[in-house]
C-alpha cells in the first residue's frame, strides 16, 4: 500500500509528519504490532516536523533524551543513513566561544559505516558557562544483522553527561557530554537552536517500527513485546432468554502461531447480579468440546487466558467466540381459567399445564384490566406463588368491587425468589365481583 500522511501518525502528537511518495507500511512484518514503516530511499522518507512541546522544537532545553526504535535492515550496507537532524544555533555577541557571535551548524544522525551502527553529534550539546559546542561519535561494538529485527537505543543522562549507546539490552558504546570528556566535571546540555525536521530513512531500505524520542533517560527499555503472564480477555455476559438454557459448547475463532496459547473457562448462572471477577467459579474447557450436563442457566460468560511464546515475540489473537445452547422456554400459561365470585372473595380455578418442568403457578389480581398490583387479599399482595396447585381462593377482598385475575406458570430452572419476574406469559384474563349473595 503506497504512503501517505494518514497512515503514519505521532502518538504523542507533538510531530507533524510528511510521507514520502514512495512510503509505504509493511502490514506482514513487525516487531510490534500490525505493521512497520517501509523505506527504499529518499523518495520514501518520514519528515517529522517539530511541533510546540517536541524534544526539538526551537530553542529548546532539555536535561534527558532518548531515542530508540526497531530496525530490520534489507542489506545493512555502508552510508545508509537511518536518520538525521541539521539545525543552526545561534551565538550571543561577547560569548566565550564567539566574541564576534553568529550562527553555527548542529546536527546529529545514525547511519551504517563498516556494517556498524554509528551515532554522530555535532554542536548539539552546549556548555553553560561558554556556549560553546562539542562534538560526540558512538559506534556499535558488534555488526549490525541484515534481514533480522534489533532493538536500539540511544540516552543520555543529563545528570552525568552519560551518553549511551544500546542494542537489544547490551551497550554497545558509550561517551560523556562533559568538559572532561569522561565521569566528572561540567556537563554539556543539548541545546537546539532553529527548529529542523528530523528526517526517517532518507538512504535507508529496509524496515523501521516503534520510533520514539522522548525527554527522558530510558533505563529499561521493553525488549519484548508481549509479558510472559500474558493477557486477559473477558466476553460480555451472554444472555440466552431463559432460565435453565443447557450451554452445549462454544467455538473460538483465533490463531495461535508458534507455542503460543489460548486457556478458555466459563461461568453460567441464572442470576449475574452480584458475580465478581473470581465467584461464580470459571470452569475450563476446550473450545469446540461438548459441555457437561450442569452448565445450565440463562447468563453466560467466557474467559480467555492468552499466553505468547517464550521470545515474547509472539502472541495469539482471539476473533471471535460463538455459544451453542438448547434454551429451556417458560411453559405456556393454562389454557383455561375460571373465576366464581364468593362473599368476601374469589375462587380461581385452571387447567394444568402439560409440561415435565412445571413448578408452580403465580395468580395475579387487581382492580383495572391487565393492572396486576393488587394488596387487598388476606392471602397477600399479587403475584401469589399458589404451588403446584390448579386452583385457590382469594379472601377479604370487599363485596362489591370488580376484581381482574390471570395466572402464569414458573418452571424449575427458576429460583423462587425470581417467580414473579421470571414467570411466563399472563393467561387469558378473566374477572368476577365477590357479593354477599355468592354461593
Amino acid at each position: 500500500m503506497e504512503g501517505g500522511a494518514t497512515q503514519v501518525r505521532d502518538e504523542g502528537g507533538k510531530w507533524f509528519i510528511e510521507a514520502g511518495r514512495l512510503f509505504s507500511l509493511d502490514s506482514k512484518q513487525s516487531a510490534i504490532g500490525a505493521g512497520s514503516a517501509s523505506f527504499r530511499g529518499p523518495s520514501s522518507s518520514l519528515k517529522l516536523n517539530p511541533g510546540k512541546d517536541s524534544l526539538l522544537e526551537r530553542s529548546s532545553r532539555f536535561r534527558d533524551f532518548s531515542i530508540e526504535f526497531w530496525l530490520y535492515p534489507a542489506n545493512a550496507e555502508n552510508g545508509e543513513t537511518i536518520l538525521s537532524w541539521q539545525s543552526l544555533r545561534s551565538v550571543p555577541k561577547g560569548s566565550s566561544s564567539s566574541a564576534g557571535g553568529g550562527s553555527f551548524p548542529q546536527s546529529f544522525g545514525c547511519t551504517i559505516s563498516g556494517g556498524r551502527i554509528r551515532w554522530d553529534f555535532q554542536g548539539f550539546f552546549q556548555r553553560a558557562s561558554t556556549n560553546a559546542g562539542t562534538d560526540l561519535m558512538l559506534r556499535a561494538t558488534n555488526p549490525l544483522l541484515p534481514r533480522s529485527w534489533s532493538h536500539h537505543l540511544l540516552r543520555f543522562d543529563g545528570d552525568t553527561g552519560l551518553l549511551e549507546y544500546v542494542v537489544n539490552g547490551v551497550t554497545e558504546a558509550v561517551s560523556f557530554a562533559t568538559a572532561s570528556g569522561h565521569e566528572g566535571g561540567e556537563v554539556f546540555a543539548p541545546a537546539v537552536g532553529a527548529a529542523s525536521p528530523l528526517i526517517l530513512g532518507a538512504d535507508y531500505v529496509g524496515l523501521l517500527d516503534e520510533f520514539r524520542i522522548s525527554r527522558s533517560c530510558i533505563e529499561k527499555p521493553n525488549l519484548k513485546p508481549f509479558a510472559r503472564d500474558g493477557g486477559l480477555v473477558l466476553s460480555p455476559v451472554a444472555d440466552l432468554g431463559f432460565g435453565n438454557s443447557r450451554l452445549l459448547s462454544v467455538e473460538m475463532q483465533a490463531k495461535t502461531p508458534g507455542a503460543t496459547g489460548i486457556e478458555l473457562s466459563y461461568r453460567i448462572s441464572d442470576e449475574w447480579i452480584g458475580w465478581r471477577y473470581d465467584s461464580p467459579a470459571w470452569i475450563p474447557f476446550r473450545a469446540g468440546d461438548r459441555l457437561p450436563a450442569a452448565a445450565r442457566g440463562r447468563y453466560v460468560q467466557i474467559r480467555a487466558e492468552l499466553y505468547p511464546d517464550g521470545t515474547g515475540r509472539l502472541t495469539p489473537s482471539l476473533s471471535s467466540l460463538t455459544l451453542h445452547y438448547e434454551p429451556d422456554p417458560l411453559p405456556p400459561p393454562p389454557a383455561r381459567v375460571e373465576a366464581i365470585a364468593k362473599d368476601g372473595g374469589i375462587e380461581l380455578r385452571w387447567s394444568r399445564v402439560p409440561e415435565s418442568d412445571v413448578a408452580g403457578y403465580l395468580v395475579y389480581y387487581g382492580g383495572s384490566p391487565g393492572d396486576y398490583f393488587g394488596t387487598g387479599a388476606a392471602e397477600g399482595q399479587s403475584p401469589i406463588d399458589v404451588g403446584n396447585a390448579t386452583s385457590f381462593t382469594l379472601t377479604g377482598l370487599p363485596n362489591g368491587g370488580l376484581v381482574y385475575l390471570a395466572v402464569a406458570v414458573y418452571d424449575t430452572g427458576t429460583h423462587s425468589a425470581e417467580k414473579a419476574w421470571r414467570a411466563g406469559e399472563f393467561s387469558a384474563e378473566v374477572s368476577a365481583r365477590p357479593s354477599r349473595t355468592a354461593r
